[in-house]
């Protein structure tokens, strides 16, 4: 499949979730985060590099909708050591309170994995747990397809995949913040797990600093290349 048909399905697929929730009179407003930082990667690159990312988050009366850009880059000697960049899309109705159902797309190009690219678009259901200005916990469990393209020889391995998610934040002082999110995705030829910890200073209404560390984590990983990685981050953050 080419890649850039998947690219501007996934495109496609955000633009018409967007027009849509602009129609829904009770539709809340916008927010967001940007980050930019220096990290510390190990693993299949050892490298000091620059990472990128912006979230933004929109909940109303009964739509919960996300988009999400995560970008890292690292050179060493003016070769290329460290590339990758990840876009995600969810759109959810809300069944009451703490329920919905939702859809996600996430699409990764990632040139040190082995990988040439993958892509997974699910359905499912979301429960918010607790959601409170000290306390939020939420859980996804949804089932789709992924499309995971070996870079080594441009062949595919694709599927039915089974997708869970665990968002956690908690207020530890005024100004303090853990956040943990837990992503699974399981295929019959591959596992991959991803854990984003951190902690968040807030320094003023709309910037901070987060400290960051990433666990990824493939079960079958392509041939030559390391299991897992690890990202080490400290970011400014803005939030509008």
């Amino acid at each position: 499949m080419n890649k850039s048909v998947l690219i501007v399905a996934l495109s496609i697929t955000g633009a018409y979730a967007t027009s849509a929730f602009a129609d829904d009179s009770n539709s809340g407003n916008w927010s967001g985060t940007g980050q930019l930082g220096f990290s510390m990667t190990s693993g299949n690159s050892d490298t000091e590099n620059l990472v990128a990312g912006l979230a933004l988050a929109r909940e109303s009366e009964q739509w919960v909708n996300s988009f999400s850009l995560d970008m890292l880059r690292a050179s060493a000697d003016d070769v290329d050591t460290a590339e990758r960049f990840t876009i995600a899309t969810r759109n959810g109705y809300k069944l009451d309170d703490n329920d919905y159902i939702y859809n996600s797309t996430r699409y990764e190009n990632d040139n040190f994995s082995g990988l040439d690219y993958s892509i997974t678009t699910s359905f499912g259901w979301g429960h918010q747990f607790s959601d409170t200005e000290t306390y939020k916990l939420s859980s996804e469990i949804g089932v789709g397809y992924k499309i995971e393209a070996i870079d080594i020889d441009r062949s595919e391995n694709s599927g039915a995949v089974l997708v869970g998610k665990l968002n956690l934040m908690r207020q530890l002082t005024e100004t303090t913040q853990f956040v943990d999110t837990l992503l699974v995705e399981a295929t019959d030829d591959n596992t991959f797990i991803q854990n984003d910890a951190g902690f968040k200073f807030k320094v003023s209404d709309k910037f901070g600093v987060k400290l960051a560390h990433q666990y990824r984590h493939n079960t079958d990983a392509p041939l030559g290349k390391d299991s897992t990685d690890t990202l080490v981050s400290a970011n400014l953050t803005y939030e509008f």
